[in-house]
């Protein structure tokens, strides 16, 4: 009677272990899951409402980690060139006939993951002057402020927001034969913390909408009105410096997909599937061109 029930003792710890040891792969593999995918964006989203103009870039990366891209950008300033912290200027304040210099920033652009992009624009003292973030996927739609506006990257359409057909607001848009951009400038006063906001669509981004027919002179405030309804905003550029955006909008507005395209985020496994998929479709389309 001791003998048995010192074997089935035994059965009982061998069982428990396992069952212990399955339970942690378990949890290991729903953790992975969470910091992958829904844990990945809350991080992101929650990094991103952190940032504020004129952060450290130690500050950025201790929240983004380490970028993987940087180059120096020249773009316009108002005013001049001095060491003192800038301040930012109301809308009066900006005068058209003030001289503008060059300045040569810093834009840094961090890959996240298979969701988007962030990239931030610094001076020589390393301060953000400019960030932006762009969605690129369907389970990416973070909630951003642009001044007293709550918008949804990716849903909310740029009509959404008021109308910016006024003097050096834009809106800024580019139609080549492969790349496209669209941009629009607000500012809100005191209910935007007296900085400027850039919203557009990138075709780095998604949801992707070429300004079909923008030319500058065919494109008149009907077809505006009716791109800005039907156009989902997929980036969001936040300014607290005295920059010219003419000379970084409508590009600025997200990072530059001739550079990020080339970073292949996918899976080693989902690439296969995707290279087998396009042959085979386009084997099958030979074979029914020379059925017909």
């Amino acid at each position: 009677m001791s003998l048995s029930l010192v074997i089935d003792t035994k059965l009982n710890l061998w069982t428990l272990a396992a069952v212990l040891t399955a339970v942690y792969a378990l949890i290991g593999i729903v953790r992975g899951w969470w910091r992958a995918s829904l844990g990945k964006r809350r991080r992101l989203i929650r990094s991103y409402r952190r940032m504020a103009p004129y952060v450290r870039h130690d500050y950025v990366t201790e929240l983004f980690d380490e970028p993987a891209w940087e180059h120096k950008q020249v773009v316009r300033k108002y005013g001049t060139d001095t060491d003192e912290p800038e301040a930012v200027p109301t809308e009066s304040e900006v005068d058209p006939d003030v001289a503008l210099t060059n300045v040569e920033l810093t834009v840094r652009t961090w890959p996240l993951g298979l969701l988007g992009y962030f990239v931030t624009w610094c001076n020589d003292h390393d301060e953000v002057l400019m960030y932006s973030l762009t969605t690129r996927s369907r389970l990416f739609r973070p909630q951003v402020s642009v001044g007293p506006y709550r918008i949804a990257l990716g849903r909310t359409p740029l009509a959404s927001l008021p109308d910016p057909n006024r003097e050096d607001a834009g809106p800024w848009y580019k139609l080549g034969a492969r790349r496209f951009s669209y941009a629009e400038q607000h500012y809100f006063g005191n209910p935007g913390g007296y900085l400027y906001w850039a919203v557009g669509v990138s075709d780095a981004g998604s949801p992707s909408a070429p300004p079909i027919g923008c030319d500058g002179s065919m494109w008149g405030k009907a077809e505006l009105a009716e791109y800005r309804r039907a156009a989902r905003i997929n980036s969001v550029l936040a300014v607290g410096s005295t920059i010219d955006l003419d000379s970084v909008l409508p590009r600025g507005i997200a990072p530059d997909l001739d550079t990020v395209r080339l970073l292949e985020l996918r899976h080693p496994a989902r690439v296969a599937l995707a290279s087998r998929y396009y042959a085979t479709r386009t084997a099958r389309g030979r074979w029914k061109e020379r059925k017909a």
